[in-house]
C-alpha cells in the first residue's frame, strides 16, 4: 500500500505487511487509521502516520504462512469499510460471510451469510451496511447500534487534527497516549 501526499503528488510511505494483493482500503472517519483488505485472508488496521499495523482481523485461523497466503482462495477478503463511528469495520470474503468487527475486539461481533460478495459500505449514519455481489445484487443489514464513549469521541476529535507523531509528543500519561494512538 502506498500513501501519497496529494498536495505535492509525492509518496509519503509504503505500508508493508500483507502477503498477497491488497484489494480494498478505507480510512477511519478521523483519518487516524487505515483498514486494508487482502487476498491473504487478513484485514489490517494501520496507523498511516507511522506505518505500523495496529490490529489484525483474520478470516482464516490460524493465518496462512506467507508461502501459502495465496492458496486460501475461499477466504480471500474482497472489501473493507469503516463505519462513521470509527469503532466498527465491516469486511466480506469469499467464504460467503460478511463480518462486522469492533476495532477493540479480536473477533467479529456479528457475522452474516453472503454469497459472491464483492464490496461493502456503510450508510452515512452507520445504521446500514450495504454489500454488492458479483451478480449485481445488493444486500442490506441493520448494523448493531452503539453509543460511542465520550473517550472515543474525544480521541476522534483529537486525531482529526493531530497525526500520531504530534500525539506522541503530548505531555500526558502513557496510558492516555496509547489510547489516543489506538493501541488500547
Amino acid at each position: 500500500v502506498f500513501l501519497w501526499n496529494m498536495d505535492k503528488y509525492t509518496m509519503i510511505r509504503k505500508l508493508e505487511g500483507h502477503h498477497h494483493d491488497v484489494v480494498a482500503c478505507d480510512f477511519s472517519p478521523d483519518g487516524a487509521l487505515l483498514a486494508t483488505a487482502s487476498y491473504d485472508t487478513r484485514v489490517y488496521i494501520w496507523d498511516p502516520h507511522t506505518g505500523h499495523i495496529v490490529m489484525e482481523f483474520g478470516h482464516l485461523f490460524p493465518p496462512p504462512t506467507p508461502i501459502f497466503a495465496g492458496g486460501a482462495n475461499d477466504r480471500w477478503v474482497r472489501s473493507v469499510s469503516f463505519s462513521h463511528d470509527g469503532l466498527h469495520v465491516a469486511s466480506l470474503a469469499d467464504d460467503k460471510m460478511v463480518r462486522f468487527w469492533r476495532i477493540d475486539e479480536d473477533y467479529p461481533v456479528q457475522v452474516a451469510p453472503l454469497s459472491n460478495g464483492l464490496c461493502c459500505a456503510f450508510s452515512t449514519d452507520g445504521s446500514v451496511l450495504a454489500a454488492g455481489t458479483h451478480d449485481g445484487s445488493v444486500y442490506f443489514w441493520a448494523t448493531p447500534r452503539q453509543v460511542p464513549s465520550l473517550q472515543h469521541l474525544c480521541r476522534m476529535s483529537i486525531r482529526r487534527v493531530m497525526p500520531t507523531q504530534e500525539v506522541q509528543e503530548l505531555p500526558i500519561p502513557s496510558k492516555v497516549l496509547e489510547f489516543l494512538s489506538y493501541r488500547l
